[in-house]
């Protein structure tokens, strides 16, 4: 029977050691063609919370799929999000607002069987999600990074922060890490819980400048649409770790060498003409709103750099940058089979009944 994992079930089931060596086989995987994943499916409508916002938002609903031959599954993800993009400071931010009731946000995966079509297991997807986040920037930086660095500057002490610096550490043996975000409470509390954690000092920092200083691998961790750090951030032998593509700006990405993508999939994006009126100045109503002067076709992507098909870093002086670009529905297929399994060694979730799924005819 199918087994049903909440987020606290995958908490306690999850290392991100497991992540990143399941990530690594799927890059391969990808890497030769042979593990798939479909473009990311994004369809923004109008909603009715819209009626007393004061800047643009819409109901979002995503979708991506994957499978991967090694781990002989397939996965479904998909979220129900009321999402809203507002100004912060200057700069801006696309925040998922929590409309269910108690304060709570939908997402699920669905991982099944490519033996024989089964569904496998239904899982939330938050806590699946920031540990495959987390591990593709892990993975990057186990390749790109010096071997020596021991110090990072992180900005973001959100949701996707914690599972960033598990990967960081897991990549690099790392002594100190500055952290900035925003609100004081919050890098505060942060660093401090975090630091329990992963057992490496986390020093709360004033602003992003002093994050930056001084570091031998910046990762940004922000819901950020709109780039706020520049050349003036990098620093020779310095390696970027950029959670989106909207974080650092132009000019600091083209300095990376090698600038490495997650993949060259992109968005389909469908929105209702119903939204048209937020589209202004230059605006688009989507995931990433702002036009970049990148060409990121042109750059290599994760997969070809774990298979060794590019060079990654060739001395200790280089700048190297990865930009997790976009997701794979086929990483939740990866790490949603490492989850499944240990679920079942352990005897964890709750199972729900298999006909609920299946049905006595073809559609």
């Amino acid at each position: 029977m199918p087994l049903f994992l909440n987020n606290d079930d995958i908490a306690q089931l999850l290392t991100m050691k497991d992540t990143m060596e399941a990530l690594e086989i799927l890059y391969g995987e990808m890497g030769r063609g042979i593990a798939v994943t479909a473009p990311r499916s994004d369809v923004h409508s109008p909603t009715a919370a819209a009626e007393s916002a004061e800047g643009p938002m819409a109901h979002y609903l995503k979708s991506m799929s994957g499978a991967s031959p090694h781990f002989g599954t397939a996965a479904l993800r998909f979220s129900s999000d009321i999402v809203a993009w507002r100004d912060s400071g200057g700069g801006m931010r696309r925040e998922k607002l929590p409309m269910l009731p108690g304060n709570r946000w939908m997402g699920i995966v669905m991982l099944f069987s490519s033996a024989n079509g089964e569904l496998l297991a239904i899982m939330n997807d938050g806590v699946l999600q920031r540990f495959r986040v987390g591990g593709a920037n892990g993975v990057a930086t186990k390749h790109l990074a010096r071997q020596g660095a021991e110090t990072v500057g992180l900005i973001g002490s959100g949701w996707q922060a914690g599972t960033q610096v598990m990967a960081v550490c897991e990549a690099r043996r790392i002594k100190k890490i500055k952290v900035f975000s925003p609100t004081k409470t919050n890098r505060e509390k942060f660093a401090k819980e975090t630091s329990e954690r992963v057992g490496v000092e986390i020093v709360p920092v004033e602003s992003y400048q002093e994050a930056v200083k001084g570091v031998d691998i910046i990762v940004t961790s922000t819901n950020s649409r709109t780039p706020f750090l520049g050349k003036w951030a990098l620093a020779e032998g310095m390696h970027l770790s950029a959670m989106q593509r909207d974080e650092f700006d132009d000019e600091a990405l083209l300095s990376c060498k090698p600038l490495v993508l997650h993949t060259h999939a992109t968005e389909n994006n469908v929105t209702s003409s119903a939204l048209a009126h937020f589209e202004r100045d230059n605006f688009k109503l989507r995931d990433h709103p702002t036009d970049r002067g990148i060409d990121w076709k042109s750059l290599p992507t994760l997969p070809e750099l774990v298979l060794g098909k590019i060079e990654g870093r060739e001395s200790d002086r280089q700048i190297t940058g990865f930009v997790n670009n976009i997701g794979m529905g086929a990483q939740f297929a990866a790490v949603g089979k490492k989850v499944y399994d240990a679920a079942k060694a352990k005897g964890a979730g709750r199972e729900v009944p298999l006909e609920w799924f299946t049905q006595d005819v073809h559609p």
